[in-house]
């Protein structure tokens, strides 16, 4: 099931768990948030969600999220298991926005390294300024 957002999601449910329109709408909301975090320029950007029931649990976790998110260049992939289907989504995409912000954080950091470098690199040639 893919959906329509700037992030397009495709969504896979295992186990007793049955893909709601509710369901289907709290994870596309959830996920969708996301994609303030993504390159909006990035058109192969794409969400995964499983979500699953997990049957013998032994400490009382019954569902687990799982999310992939493919960006050019990357990705990421966040998992959380808890007593209901929608703390363990909401966990997922809160462990993946901390994974992309890091993610983000690197790469601008990288870029401005980059721009520095090149500078100090224009200053030497020019032999001042």
């Amino acid at each position: 099931e893919t959906m329509t957002s700037d992030l397009p999601i495709k969504i896979k449910t295992t186990g007793a768990v049955v893909l709601t329109e509710e369901l289907r709408s709290f994870i596309a909301e959830k996920v969708g948030k996301l994609s303030k975090l993504l390159d909006a320029s990035d058109t192969s950007a794409l969400a995964e969600v499983e979500v699953e029931s997990i049957a013998d649990s032994r400490d009382g976790d019954v569902y687990r999220a799982e999310l992939n998110i493919s960006v050019a260049g990357g990705f990421v992939r966040a998992e959380a298991k808890r007593v209901t289907l929608h703390a363990a989504v909401d966990e997922a995409v809160a462990e993946a926005r901390r994974a992309l912000r890091k993610a983000r954080t690197k790469h601008r950091d990288l870029v401005r390294q980059g721009a520095a470098q090149v500078k100090e690199f224009f200053r030497k040639l020019g032999g001042g300024a």
